[in-house]
């Protein structure tokens, strides 16, 4: 009687084991997969680069990139508030350099231009933060898609 339990039980803990390592192979395969993805296909940011693998990207080479309706319109608003953040920094810069040089002979349109240069360089700010939170959302977005296929 010991015998036939003693036996029994060890086919069980057999099965069980043999059972548990298909188990965690397959969960190996599926791990090492996704990591592989994740170190080849997602994007990641380091100030104004960005890397995709090993290969590093600037911003307009992330276009491609973006393919779903999601990604692709948070990169076109971001796209949208760059040239916004640019071309109020540029304004701002001009009329820092003309308030300076009109200082010279009219103290309050040195004085006005300069205030409006920095008015213009906080818009810029504004556009700037804007242009990186709605990129960043779009390179989230995109490297979920990525990684577990949802769009």
């Amino acid at each position: 009687m010991h015998k036939h339990l003693f036996k029994s039980t060890l086919l069980v803990t057999i099965i069980l084991q043999l059972a548990g390592c298909i188990t965690f192979n397959a969960c190996a395969q599926t791990k090492d997969s996704l990591l592989r993805v994740y170190n080849s296909e997602t994007i990641h940011t380091f100030g104004r680069f960005y890397v995709k693998g090993s290969k590093q990207l600037k911003f307009r080479d992330l276009q491609p990139e973006f393919s779903s309706g999601i990604t692709m319109d948070l990169y076109q608003k971001a796209k949208s508030d760059r040239v916004v953040a640019d071309l109020f920094t540029v304004t701002a810069i001009g009329a820092l350099v003309t308030g300076i040089i009109v200082k010279k002979n009219s103290n309050t349109l040195g004085n006005v231009l300069s205030g409006f240069a920095i008015g213009l360089n906080l818009g810029s700010i504004h556009f700037r933060n804007k242009f990186t939170q709605l990129l960043d959302r779009a390179i989230w977005h995109r490297n979920k898609e990525i990684l577990f296929g949802i769009q």
